[in-house]
């Protein structure tokens, strides 16, 4: 007999209001004593598992209690975990399924990942209609367009695994069916024009027909974000700024709320106008469901191509405007420029409705020069036109680093990935952390007064134990048939381990090119001050750790004590 779980956290028809907990408590209770001596298979998430766990020991049921208990730390994780495969002396197997990754090549192989399956079944030509007559504008059929080719996939799928390595989350298949739905299309509520209902390539064509009436309504004025806004990749990282208080706010009024410039500019003025409309509306969607919530906080804090700078390629052009490599540093400095020298840089990298609107933008660029306005204003158009031309940079650097794979560090994630295949970076995060906990990486000092709770009202009578360094480990867990590989590499520290999580990985490569430990992220700070408060109070407890000779320091004086049996000598450093 097969008795399946498909999933146990929902209740069971029948049952009434049981509890999903005291339902699988009540069937591992029939497989454990024996009643139930059939194959049971059962999918349960942690916190269920948890719940069912604490509910048996309150319950004093230690048989099944002490089941659960062992199923909860292998299922968790770490260097100290139980193997699951079998889970101890049980006949019971276990397998964390979200440690593998939906995003991560099994065999490393480029394209073989789950995501690229979900993408080339959600891809797949019969599944979609035939391009519409919009199509080099709609942003559906682009989106089909740009996401069959399979570098572009590889790219998406890229910065979905830097999402993991760099927040510790992975992709579910929950998460990642959403997020392909909301990248290609959306949800159906998004495609509602004044109250009626669209497919999405009649949604892109009712917006068009909008744009042609010439209208001054805000909804018109926001078609040509709309269409470019409903890309992929502009989906995929869709935050702007509003701009619409304090000085942008007062120059707005000083400058867009009166006339055109001159004649010659006033196409270019009523677009300036029409984008500082539009950009207090970009962020106010109907969409606030837990995908959008996703990107919008965490992958885009994470990844966002707008903050790239510096040195990082983008791409490669052979155009007659520039060959050779196009870094992030270029972009910047073409479109501080103007939006027309950063276009004509990108224009070939881009689909055409983003063309269409950095062409409005470069129109209201050249409108807004400050030399157009009475010097009273000149400041106010100056400001306008720079933060114009930073929304251009950022809305193509966000087109350019989407389909190429770039993101704002791309190169600590990689590094960070070849951690467990590649010991070439051990031998450095080892000195650096232990430069980070030990004085100058020599020795260890353990705060008296911290450690046993003494209040220090003055810096001289401070009093501190001086020890030999602690050396860090790095723990690297490949996984074998009885448990899977971690996907976190550990710091261990007298014995403790600590999960070398990506924000600590960049610190220690900060600290390496000399940033401060003061300038260090609030977290990362914070990591660092308890792992040496923990690991002061256990040494400072450990007889084996702490030989015959202690060193103590007192204020800014150093002090020797040497223990022989009963004796102490007990003499100053300098002294010696």
């Amino acid at each position: 007999m097969i008795r399946l779980v498909q999933d146990a956290t929902e209740k069971e028809p029948g049952k009434g209001d049981t509890p999903p907990e005291t339902l699988l408590l009540d069937e591992l209770r029939s497989v454990i004593d024996g009643s139930f001596n059939g194959l049971y298979i059962c999918c349960v998430n942690r916190g269920i598992l948890a719940n069912t766990a604490l509910e048996a020991n309150q319950a004093q049921d230690n048989l099944v209690g002490d089941f659960l208990d062992l199923a909860v730390k292998a299922a968790s994780g770490g260097p100290s975990a139980p193997p699951c495969w079998p889970l101890g002396d049980y006949q019971v197997a276990l397998w964390p399924m979200d440690v593998e990754s939906l995003v991560t090549p099994p065999t490393g192989e480029v394209g073989t990942s789950i995501a690229h399956q979900v993408l080339e079944a959600a891809l797949a030509d019969e599944r979609w209609q035939q391009p519409c007559e919009n199509k080099r504008v709609c942003p559906y059929c682009q989106n089909k367009l740009l996401l069959s080719k399979p570098a572009a996939r590889d790219n998406l799928v890229k910065l979905l695994r830097y999402f993991e390595l760099g927040s510790g989350k992975r992709w579910t298949f929950r998460y990642l069916y959403s997020l392909v739905s909301y990248l290609l299309i959306g949800d159906p509520s998004n495609l509602m024009i004044k109250g009626k209902a669209y497919s999405p390539c009649g949604w892109t064509a009712k917006q068009i027909e909008l744009t042609q009436a010439k209208g001054t309504t805000l909804h018109e004025a926001r078609v040509p974000y709309l269409l470019a806004g409903r890309l992929y990749h502009h989906r995929l990282f869709s935050n702007w700024p509003r701009l619409a208080s304090g000085n942008h706010l007062q120059a707005q009024q000083a400058v867009l709320k009166g006339r055109p410039p001159a004649l010659e500019h006033a196409e270019g003025f009523e677009l300036g106008k029409r984008h500082y409309r539009t950009l207090k509306t970009l962020g106010n969607t109907d969409e606030n469901n837990s995908i959008s919530n996703l990107l919008k906080t965490g992958v885009s804090e994470l990844l966002d191509p707008a903050l790239l700078h510096g040195g990082q390629v983008l791409f490669t052009s052979q155009s007659q405007e520039w060959k050779g490599e196009v870094t992030a540093g270029l972009v910047d400095d073409r479109f501080s420029l103007s939006v027309k020298h950063g276009l004509d840089l990108v224009k070939g990298q881009l689909c055409p409705a983003e063309r269409e609107l950095l062409q409005d933008l470069a129109k209201a660029d050249e409108a807004l020069q400050d030399h157009h306005y009475p010097r009273r204003h000149a400041r106010h158009a100056k400001l306008l036109q720079s933060s114009l031309r930073q929304f251009a940079c950022r809305f193509a650097k966000r087109s350019l680093g989407v389909k190429h794979g770039v993101a704002k560090h791309s190169q600590l994630f990689l590094d960070y990935a070849r951690l467990h295949d590649d010991s070439s970076q051990d031998k450095q995060l080892k000195k650096r952390i232990k430069n980070l906990i030990n004085e100058n990486g020599k020795m260890f000092k353990i705060p008296l007064s911290t450690t046993f709770g003494q209040p220090v009202a003055h810096r001289d009578r401070s009093v501190s134990l001086l020890v030999t360094a602690i050396s860090p480990r790095l723990n690297k867990i490949a996984g074998n048939e009885s448990r899977p590989a971690e996907r976190l590499p550990y710091l261990q520290i007298h014995g403790r381990d600590i999960p070398l999580t990506f924000s600590l990985f960049k610190a220690l490569g900060e600290i390496g090119n000399g940033l401060d430990e003061a300038s260090l992220p609030r977290e990362v700070f914070a990591l660092i001050d308890e792992v040496k408060s923990v690991t002061a109070g256990q040494v400072a407890r450990d007889k084996n750790y702490i030989d015959d000779s202690v060193v103590l320091e007192v204020g800014s004086r150093t002090y020797v004590l040497d223990i022989d049996g009963d004796s102490v000598t007990f003499q100053e450093a300098d002294d010696e």
